[in-house]
């Protein structure tokens, strides 16, 4: 007997667009963005890497941040949940995905909501990506001097994969 069988290979991954929201003590919401957010996967494994020096925000509390960062760039990886993503052909899809953050040695977890939609045609089978997830400046990061800011940061970043259907 046979069974069908469908591998994809992901062929195009642009850098994701990042957006950064956070609130002064005043109750101010500013934000910082960046074009270059580096996300990709590899069957199940979704890895990315932000460059601290990308982050360009108007407002001089969120630059005295970065300028200050003890490290340039922040990682982070996570196992997407089986019969999710990868492969698959779902349109708007959604799931939460535990994740490690890495940032100088420090190291903790975070969870990321994700909401992928997907056009499957019978060449490439393209996802649009939306994830969002909050980070603790103090417990995730490490930074234990006042910022000015909540402790609570809110993030999304967009960005679009295509895989090629064989």
């Amino acid at each position: 007997m046979l069974f069908p069988a469908y591998a994809q290979n992901i062929t195009a991954v642009k850098a994701a667009r990042l957006q950064v929201y956070a609130s002064k003590l005043d109750g101010t919401q500013i934000q910082m963005t960046s074009e270059e957010l580096s996300v990709s996967y590899d069957q199940l494994k979704m890895t990315g890497e932000l460059m601290l020096s990308t982050l360009v925000t108007d407002d001089e509390t969120l630059s005295n941040l970065i300028d200050s960062a003890r490290s340039d760039k922040i990682t982070f990886s996570g196992l997407i949940p089986e019969g999710q993503f990868a492969f698959q052909s779902k349109l708007n899809t959604r799931f939460t995905v535990e994740t490690e953050l890495y940032y100088g040695d420090r190291q903790s977890r975070i969870l990321i909501d994700f909401d992928v939609s997907n056009r499957n045609t019978s060449i490439s089978n393209t996802f649009d990506i939306n994830c969002m997830g909050s980070i603790s400046l103090t417990e995730d990061l490490g930074i234990s001097r006042d910022t000015g800011l909540d402790d609570k940061v809110s993030f999304q970043f967009f960005h679009n994969v295509i895989a090629r259907n064989y």
